[in-house]
């Protein structure tokens, strides 16, 4: 559980000029937005791991038909 704290003096809160830099490049701020909320993908074909387990899974599917004929 988060613990918040309540900003009783009433002051401002400014973010310094640091913070401001890191946030004027849009392309980096969208670059770095798109990479946490978005994953990845990879085609099957090009993930060798995947691709060997579904081709395993289809060679026993294969032999199980097979043999119950």
């Amino acid at each position: 559980m988060r613990k918040f704290s309540i900003n009783r003096n009433h002051r401002e809160l400014e973010p310094t000029d640091e913070q401001i830099k890191r946030q004027k490049d849009f392309s980096r701020l969208h670059h770095d937005y798109e990479r946490l909320t978005k994953r990845g993908k990879k085609p099957i074909y090009r993930d060798p791991k995947l691709y060997l387990l579904f081709f395993l899974v289809g060679i026993l599917l294969f032999l199980i038909l097979l043999e119950e004929k």
